[in-house]
């Protein structure tokens, strides 16, 4: 395949995005997932064994992984010891829990001392990592990369696939047994340090294929360099045809000075990954400057965007390769693993694959002339990114305590809480995610993409989907975390709540970690009830980093800062900030019945999202909304200016028939008609015909109450993050009611803004 068919997958890529294409895709999504949970070493030989002749080379590679597999197992042994020695508290999952043990309250009138199973029977947490590896095979094809680390894919088409996949592990699914899991389980072990620091990283230079156009005589400089230039000052272009291309030449720059380019990383496991290095501005001689690592978002390669101030896909939740380069930061990106030019199969950013493949990034850094170090093969570093991105950071600092600083924006605790909360189907967003990894022809895990076409058209996951998210992630391994951690996160993302970034704090909090938490406008959502520049998060990121990177004496503020849906900014000594001595409560003892019917007169999408732009409109799409088909419960107006800041508290008593396993709340704006943080959380029923009262806590939100506002609580039945066409029956609402937190006076300061 030439360029021009590359160029040209890039164009439908974008249209097909564009238009929607990312909804019809989902079901497609689940092919490539059934293996994933599968030993390390049935994983790789079995990824690998797609080709019928397999090369010497592929063998070896295989029984390296072998070697590693049983690593695996040991280390995990390690870990479950160190489980049981520890004893650790219960998992706090944010969003069920209304107390400081982080379960959630429920109970029954018949009996008294029935407990709802929910918070416990829940699926276990999915750890579900987006990633967009589809364009690294096609890549990899085009340049004839050497592949000899990772599984040829399949010639049937992702769709097909899926089904069958799907068919196959229903059929299977009485007979699999944990044991398949054994050898894929988290390689983290209970010591740190039991992934040694790698030392001589083996890398492979890398020309692209078109770069000696810009050393023709005259119109190399005159008209291609500048050329290039352009095209990677345009948002995704540059980055899509990087693999072509290649940086803008400076041929100005005096011999020895350090100049943009691109080279493969050889990983633990023999994994080739592609990485982009961008030296700072106005390096010289035998200058050195302290390097930033920029992980890239689900499905996206490693951004080149050398002068863009602003990141390519969210521009006002991440900051720029050029206003890093301009700060005196180098900057390095990467194709994380099964994605775009680099090899292997996606592992949802796990400390075990992808944290361990940037530390051998990170080794190779120190040997490059213009990287600062802290000390012996210990570059002088921080690292940042959004969603995918911001998930790396933690992985890599859970194992690498060589990091001197991280920024994980819009990043998550558990995949599993995430996509399955309460045991329902976050399908809204289950389906995005799904259609990006296929659209981008990326290569996940082979079970990730069937449990999520399950889950989508059933409602339902195996065990061992579950099992195979959970040991994937550094939920546990958050108190190995010894770097300093700014923790940002969007009062408006349906996808990682508010939750997730304070089950994150509370752990890092914990373990003495230092830690900061930002609340903004922003995040996997529409921003719309006020407007987010960017600004608020370029400062706090580059105060972080020049305070705990650079070693400047900078403020990094407050450790608890927060942006309302007005957009002011407020910020509280400590995190959490010290509830009120009094909430805001509403109650209802009015019985009112609604049918479980599905979109219709439900919650969401949100029509206004159309107004912030393509991407917002794509990333809004699971927004909740007023519903028609709800049971309302107003909270009386405010009577002096209230800060509800937190998760609220539902009370709800219920009786109904049918199959429906939940309904949902959300509070909607009295004054805007703008659902709180733009969220339902789901809350689980019985309907047996009997009467049930049960307390949930709901999403946390950020809301500022002027005297004479008020906010009204709804049930409703469907909401297009939730959607189904399973469910069905009615609900009888009995009674309700609802505890806002609030936020006592003294602790909450208005900053400039």
């Amino acid at each position: 395949m030439g360029a021009g068919s590359y160029v040209g997958l890039v164009g439908g890529l974008a249209v097909a995005l564009g238009i929607g294409a990312a909804v019809l895709a989902g079901a497609g999504v689940a092919a490539a997932d059934d293996a994933g949970s599968r030993s390390s070493s049935a994983e790789s030989s079995a990824s690998t064994e797609t080709s019928s002749a397999q090369t010497e080379s592929e063998k070896a590679d295989v029984a390296d992984k072998d070697v590693a597999d049983e690593d695996v197992v040991e280390r995990k042994r390690n870990r479950d010891r160190r489980a049981t020695l520890e004893k650790p508290a219960k998992k706090i999952v944010a969003e069920d829990e209304p107390d400081e043990a982080g379960k959630p309250v429920a109970t029954e009138e018949e009996p008294a001392t029935e407990q709802e199973p929910v918070a416990e029977e829940a699926p276990a947490k999915v750890r579900q990592r987006v990633s967009s590896r589809a364009i690294s095979n096609v890549v990899s094809a085009i340049f004839d990369v050497d592949r000899s680390d990772e599984p040829a894919d399949p010639p049937e088409s992702a769709l097909a696939l899926t089904l069958v996949a799907t068919a196959r592990k229903e059929a299977e699914a009485e007979t699999i047994e944990a044991p398949r899991l054994q050898v894929s389980d988290s390689l983290v072990a209970a010591d740190v340090t039991s992934f040694p620091i790698p030392t001589g990283v083996e890398v492979t230079p890398w020309t692209p294929p078109l770069q000696w156009l810009q050393k023709v005589p005259v119109l190399g400089r005159v008209v291609v360099t500048p050329t290039v230039r352009l095209l990677h000052a345009i948002p995704f272009v540059g980055d899509f045809l990087h693999p072509i291309i290649g940086f803008p030449i400076d041929h100005d720059a005096p011999a020895g000075v350090p100049q943009a380019g691109s080279f493969i990383v050889k990983s633990f496991d023999g994994t080739k990954i592609f990485v982009n290095f961008m030296p700072a501005e106005g390096l010289d001689g035998d200058d050195e400057a302290p390097t930033i690592l920029s992980g890239s978002g689900l499905g996206l390669p490693g951004s080149t965007t050398l002068d863009l101030m602003n990141d390519s896909f969210l521009p006002h939740d991440v900051i720029g390769i050029g206003a890093l380069r301009e700060e005196g930061y180098n900057v390095v990106t990467w194709d994380p693993r099964g994605e775009w030019r680099s090899g292997g199969r996606m592992q949802l950013q796990s400390p075990d694959f992808e944290g361990r493949d940037v530390s051998h990034i990170i080794s190779y850094l120190a040997t490059l002339p213009g990287v600062e170090l802290d000390g012996a093969n210990d570059p002088k570093l921080g690292m940042v990114g959004a969603s995918y991105g911001g998930g790396i950071q933690l992985a890599t600092a859970a194992i690498d305590h060589r990091v001197d600083a991280i920024v994980p924006t819009i990043a998550w605790n558990s995949l599993t809480d995430v996509l399955f909360p309460r045991g329902t189907v976050r399908s809204g967003w289950a389906t995005l995610l799904s259609s990006v990894l296929v659209l981008t022809l990326s290569r996940p895990n082979e079970q990730i993409l069937p449990a999520a076409i399950k889950g989508i058209l059933t409602g339902q996951v195996a065990q061992d989907d579950i099992d195979l998210l959970n040991s994937r992630g550094y939920a546990d391994q958050l108190g190995d975390i010894t770097t300093p951690t700014l923790l940002v996160q969007g009062t408006v993302d349906t996808l990682f709540t508010l939750a997730q970034a304070d089950i994150n704090a509370r752990a890092l909090i914990k373990a003495g970690t230092t830690t900061k938490v930002l609340w903004y406008c922003g995040g996997h959502g529409a921003c719309l009830s006020s407007y987010n520049n960017g600004d608020l998060i370029d400062d706090r990121t580059l105060a972080w980093l020049d305070h705990y990177v650079k070693g400047e004496d900078v403020p990094t503020g407050k450790q608890f800062e927060w942006v309302d849906q007005n957009g002011e900014l407020y910020s509280s000594d400590t995190y959490p900030a010290p509830q009120g001595m009094t909430s805001v409560e509403a109650e209802s003892s009015v019985p009112q019945t609604i049918p479980f019917v599905p979109f219709i007169g439900g919650s969401g999408p949100n029509p206004l999202i159309i107004t912030r732009g393509l991407i917002p409109a794509l990333l809004g799409l699971p927004s909740a909304a007023p519903a028609i088909n709800a049971v309302n419960l107003e909270v009386p107006a405010a009577t002096e200016t209230t800060h509800i800041i937190g998760a609220p508290e539902l009370t709800l008593t219920y009786s109904g028939t049918g199959n429906a396993k939940h309904v949902y709340a959300q509070i909607v704006d009295d004054k805007t008609h703008l659902v709180l943080g733009n969220l339902a959380t789901p809350i689980p029923v019985e309907l047996d015909g009997e009467t049930h009262t049960v307390t949930y806590s709901l999403e946390q939100v950020a809301q500022t109450l002027e005297p004479g506002q008020s906010v009204t609580v709804q049930i409703v039945t469907s909401t297009f993050n939730f959607l189904n066409f399973y469910s069905w029956g009615r609900i009888t609402v009995e009674a309700m009611s609802v505890k806002l937190p609030t936020l006592g006076a003294a602790a909450v300061a208005l900053e400039a803004a």
